[in-house]
């Protein structure tokens, strides 16, 4: 098992003690809470149409078109 003395040490002084716990910005959410999670990320994955390639693209940002770095297939996502 690897242990990451930093992160042992953040989650002491935290006073947590559950698993999983993600930080974002200054969010801390204990247990997997997948509706918080993706309220605070700024971007979502989505898959190229013709790889597979997974792309972040950003959130709020009505129809965007993007271009897949791996098969440089260009698509519209929604966002």
């Amino acid at each position: 098992m690897n242990v990451d003395p930093q992160a042992a040490y953040e989650l002491q002084k935290r006073n947590i003690s559950g698993v999983p716990t993600v930080f974002i910005g200054e969010d801390v959410i204990v247990g997997l809470d997948k509706q918080r999670i993706l309220q605070l990320v700024d971007h979502r994955l989505v898959a190229c149409s013709r790889c597979g390639q997974k792309l972040r693209v950003p959130l709020n940002k009505g129809v965007l078109q993007v271009k897949c770095p791996k098969c440089q297939n260009e698509f519209s996502v929604t966002t």
